[in-house]
């Protein structure tokens, strides 16, 4: 694995259509090597087709595929320094774990020596020392998501793709190989690049995240970075518990926005993009940025206050959300730290204000 260019993938202008239907429309992006990145977006918004493209099980219909710096377009899977773990488990049901593992390697035609000492090192990577005469059936869901990924790592190719490998798991083992997932990349030190629809999975293990929607790169950064400060409105709704405020630009005074939402005025920093009076807006606060107070309490300059009226609590465990509406009827969530209080103080319909520090909201204008 040494050596290899700094960028490992690298797409311009891909493109793929099915006749009239349009899947994947202009997407551009790079990849560094040695990451954890994650195509993160809803079922049916074209992550998993832009997977098969670098994978280079579809033909683009435009567009160009860089790997390691060579272009592999119009090269075949086999030919490609990639190797591809499916959402179904994908096992041969009548072989062994060591037998399943080695297949790939076994089709090279490798020493049977060579074959097995390979075997053994992957097994013992993923967890699986002990288990190599059982047959999948007799395996845990987690194991057989475990050989799958010791199948595709044993060919030693620099990039691993992963289609929704956790889709099939229960939620407390899907938890678990999250974090095992993150390990073994780290570990291993090559290039995954990670379809999932789950913004929970995806936070847990990729370094980077390229956000899709309706066959469009919307964003792509760092994960905290797009947690923290996403710049497009559709980031902002699609990770984390995030409440959006819709209005129009009435004002702009230097680099802050002031944005009319029909009820209220709110201001947010442009945050370098372009901004004209009268454009539609948009500003975001996460759930736990946002504060309950009372009508009549104590104003402080720091803070952004908007009328609302309390109607319901949600105790979630760890977190109790507060459900309020706004004077135009939409429904905002306020989330906090459980600490044994029913609620925040207020009964259902009590008129009250939200609140959020003014550098927690962050301004849209797309």
């Amino acid at each position: 694995m040494a050596n290899m260019p700094n960028i490992a993938v690298e797409v311009t202008d891909l493109a793929k259509s099915y006749g009239s239907v349009v899947a994947l429309k202009s997407v551009s992006f790079r990849i560094d090597s040695g990451r954890y990145f994650v195509l993160l977006g809803p079922s049916g918004c074209g992550k998993t087709t832009l997977l098969r493209l670098i994978g280079g099980f579809i033909r683009p219909t435009r567009g160009r595929i860089l790997l390691h710096g060579r272009d592999v377009t119009d090269l075949p899977p086999n030919k490609r320094p990639t190797s591809m773990v499916f959402q179904s488990f994908a096992l041969f049901p009548h072989m062994t774990v060591t037998k399943n593992v080695g297949y790939g390697l076994r089709l090279r035609k490798l020493p049977t020596s060579e074959v097995l000492a390979r075997v053994d090192d992957m097994l013992d990577m993923v967890g699986l020392e002990g288990l190599g005469d059982r047959l999948p059936h007799e395996l845990s869901g987690g194991q057989q998501q475990r050989v799958q990924l010791a199948r595709s790592l044993v060919l030693e190719t620099d990039i691993l793709l992963l289609d929704e490998p956790l889709a099939a798991l229960d939620a407390k083992l899907h938890k678990s190989m999250c974090i095992e997932l993150k390990r073994i990349q780290e570990k291993v030190g090559i290039t995954f690049v990670h379809v999932t629809h789950n913004q929970e999975e995806a936070m847990t293990v990729a370094d980077d995240l390229a956000i899709i929607d309706n066959g469009e790169l919307v964003e792509t950064g760092r994960t905290i970075d797009l947690y923290e400060n996403p710049l497009r409105r559709f980031t902002a709704d699609f990770i984390g518990e995030n409440n959006i405020f819709d209005g129009r630009v009435s004002r702009i005074d230097g680099v802050e926005a002031t944005i009319d939402l029909g009820y209220d005025t709110v201001t947010a920093n442009s945050r370098g993009q372009a901004v004209r009076v009268g454009d539609d807006a948009s500003i975001s606060v996460r759930s736990e940025r946002l504060q309950i107070f009372d009508r009549d309490g104590k104003v402080e300059d720091s803070f952004y206050y908007l009328p609302a009226t309390h109607m319901e609590t949600v105790y979630l465990g760890l977190t109790t959300s507060e459900i309020v509406t706004l004077p135009d009827g939409k429904e905002v969530v306020v989330r906090r730290l459980s600490d044994g209080v029913e609620n925040a103080g207020f009964s259902r319909g009590a008129v009250i204000r939200i609140g959020w520090r003014k550098a927690d909201g962050r301004l849209h204008t797309s």
